[in-house]
């Protein structure tokens, strides 16, 4: 059939037929759709609207028939749509002629509504179109509601957490992962993570086990914050894989263990003088008592050996030297693992360094070599026993020059205030350590010389700790060493 056919056999159906084949077609409609016509006073102003068409979802939904609403005025059967908006709505139609679409919110005793609400100007007055969307709407809202919880837990984590895309650059960074490294978000947005991270074959055996497990617990990273100043991380790294477009991202939480690894370390160390404290009590006991029986034996034999025997003065000086050496060692042993008893006197740090530094001056000048030293001049002062402390420093600052070439060495110092502590840096860029002379750095008979007791450190260590401060050293082959003392204020 062409469209002139359907015409005639549209214009052959009568008024009433024609009515009611239209209002069967909108009722069948999925949506409420109703007709009004606009009410104006004299002034010609639109003080109201007109029912003239309701279909059957739309009497559902407005919860009156539509022998209740036709003929009638909408602010009388309905006024709170004064108070909604809907009223200056639908006006708004009419005058400009243009559609309007929007979301309208009833908040009922029951229940709560949403309504996607279409306004359409016909004649003078509006076609409106509504469609219930309350249950997509609750579902937007969950999620909209669900992301605010996630966020609010992302920005107020302790944790630092942070996202990054597929070549670890940061797309997201809470506040409490730029407080662990002293940046801004502006900084850190864009910026990959490697650069945060101190050993770039650490950073490498992090990501191939991220690339090949998809993720990483519990991985240990030493990273750098703005000041360059080191930290001991644990990292947690999953892969996020988007299932519709297949791009790759990371979320990752970073945890701060230096002082806890800091703690530890020092546990281990206080472990180990204690250790070494029993050891030195009982080697003590063990061969100063023969030793004692050996000395005595020794002068009695003096005195019966006659003089004229051959070389006799000569092995009892080797015997009594090496004795003397034996009773001398324990003692230092001694010495250097037992706590100090400390004179305690507030003073500035500064001045002690100060002190100490005078008494290798010469030592630096035959030798050729340079000395760079910075000192913060407004450091609180410390308790401190000048005299323990002077030994301590004078032991780290030997080491050092005895570890650079003459003509070469620099040696370095410089103290700084950092919250509540004071450091002190003593460096060198002499021979350095390995990793693993490192490892066994301050345990007794230690040493990198040809010549010594091995017990300097260990009584520095120990100097250090009845003071309440800490020691680190960080060391390379062919670098250098790096001393850090750090005091409580």
């Amino acid at each position: 059939m062409n469209s002139s056919e359907k015409l005639e056999q549209i214009e052959g159906l009568n008024e009433s037929t024609v009515e009611n084949l239209l209002k069967s077609i909108l009722d069948s409609a999925f949506n409420g759709i109703m007709t009004m016509k606009a009410l104006r006073n004299a002034q010609g102003e639109i003080v109201d609207f007109q029912w003239q068409f309701v279909n059957d979802v739309a009497e559902e939904i407005l919860g009156f028939g539509s022998d209740e609403l036709l003929q009638h005025k909408l602010l009388d059967v309905l006024p709170h749509n004064a108070t909604d908006g809907l009223f200056d709505n639908y006006k708004c139609v009419v005058e400009t002629g243009e559609l309007l679409t929007f979301e309208q919110h009833y908040a009922g005793t029951q229940n709560e509504k949403w309504f996607k609400i279409a306004v359409v100007k016909m004649g003078d007055g509006v076609t409106v179109t509504f469609q219930d969307v309350s249950d997509l709407k609750e579902a937007v809202l969950e999620v909209e509601a669900r992301e605010k919880k996630y966020q609010k837990l992302f920005e107020e984590s302790i944790d630092a957490i942070f996202q990054a895309d597929a070549k670890f650059q940061f797309l997201d960074i809470n506040h409490a992962l730029q407080q662990l490294f002293d940046y801004t978000f502006e900084n850190l947005l864009g910026l990959p993570l490697k650069k945060l991270v101190f050993s770039q074959e650490d950073y490498k055996g992090f990501k191939e086990e991220l690339t090949r497990d998809k993720k990483v617990e519990e991985y240990e990273l030493v990273m750098l914050d703005r000041q360059g100043r080191k930290k001991t991380c644990i990292i947690n790294c999953v892969l996020l894989l988007d299932p519709e477009t297949k791009s790759r991202s990371y979320i990752g939480v970073i945890r701060d263990m230096t002082k806890r690894r800091q703690a530890d370390k020092e546990l281990v160390q206080a472990e180990k003088l204690s250790m070494t404290g029993k050891i030195a009590r009982t080697i003590a006991h063990e061969v100063r008592n023969p030793l004692t029986n050996l000395t005595l034996a020794l002068e009695q034999l003096k005195d019966e050996v006659p003089e004229d025997v051959e070389d006799a003065a000569l092995y009892f000086s080797i015997i009594k030297r090496n004795s003397e050496r034996i009773g001398q060692l324990i003692t230092d042993l001694l010495n250097s693992s037992k706590p100090k008893d400390l004179k305690l006197v507030r003073q500035p740090l500064n001045g002690v360094v100060d002190q100490a530094v005078a008494l290798v001056k010469d030592r630096l000048k035959l030798q050729n070599m340079q000395l760079d030293q910075v000192l913060q001049s407004d450091l609180p002062d410390v308790a401190l026993d000048a005299d323990q402390m002077n030994i301590a420093l004078l032991n780290l600052l030997i080491n050092a020059i005895e570890a650079m070439k003459p003509g070469e060495g620099i040696l370095k110092i410089a103290s700084t205030q950092e919250d509540d502590r004071i450091r002190l840096q003593i460096a060198d860029n002499g021979k350095g350590l390995s990793k693993e002379d490192m490892s066994k750095l301050f345990e007794p008979f230690f040493t990198g010389k040809t010549e010594g007791t091995g017990l300097g450190l260990t009584t520095v260590q120990n100097i250090v700790r009845s003071h309440k401060g800490s020691i680190e050293a960080e060391s390379e082959v062919g670098q250098g060493t790096v001393f850090t003392l750090s005091f409580p204020v």
